[in-house]
């Protein structure tokens, strides 16, 4: 059974056993039978030489480019209790632009500490998302029976296996047609010189 807006804010309350922590905690975010999870401050865009910190001093938004994959976080620190399940998903309004969510769907019971999504963008433009805005929806389920040993805790930052295992070079559409265009110019600036040369080389032969 999900539960439902008044048993997700029930859950939610000041204390360390609180479904989500209570400084990071909003109730403006329950919907009917989920929670709207903001994006987090930390982030990693494949092809970059490091994790990206949103601050809404310095930088608010964040891009992913046409075919490129990202690491996200959610701002939520969560505490599952070992009868909960969380399922994930991202919001509509980022789906409809062709941001897909390829990592799991699901929490596991006992999860504690903040959440990472991997993402990639299937989409023709770019598409932003912007620190503490309401990036995914997560539900809640009940579990009956025992869940096994406790999950250590999430840790803080991201974890350097996550950044290492999408780590290399992105190929995305705008880099692809960058390429195809620096290409082009080149075919027009040497194709010329390769016809001159050709026809000189021909001349020469039919002289001999």
């Amino acid at each position: 059974m999900f539960l439902a807006n008044d048993q997700i804010k029930a859950l939610c309350h000041e204390g360390d056993d609180s479904l989500i922590s209570g400084n990071t905690f909003d109730a403006g975010n329950v919907q009917q039978a989920s929670y709207d999870l903001r994006l987090g401050a930390e982030s990693y865009i494949v092809g970059s030489d490091a994790p990206i910190f949103l601050s809404i001093a310095k930088q608010e938004y964040l891009t992913i480019a046409p075919g490129q994959f990202a690491l996200l976080t959610c701002h939520e620190l969560l505490c599952l209790p070992p009868n909960i399940l969380g399922f994930i998903s991202l919001r509509n309004h980022y789906k409809m632009q062709g941001l897909v969510n390829i990592s799991g769907f699901h929490v596991d019971p006992t999860h504690k500490g903040k959440l990472v999504f991997a993402v990639n963008n299937v989409g023709p433009s770019d598409v932003r998302l912007r620190l503490l805005e309401p990036t995914f929806a997560m539900f809640f389920a009940r579990v009956e029976g025992a869940t096994g040993q406790p999950r250590d805790p999430f840790p803080e930052r991201l974890p350097l296996q996550y950044v290492q295992n999408l780590g290399g070079s992105s190929v995305t559409l705008s880099k692809l047609q960058k390429e195809l265009e620096d290409l082009k110019t080149k075919v027009l600036m040497y194709a010329p010189l390769g016809i001159a040369l050709l026809i000189a080389l021909l001349l020469n032969l039919l002289k001999k």
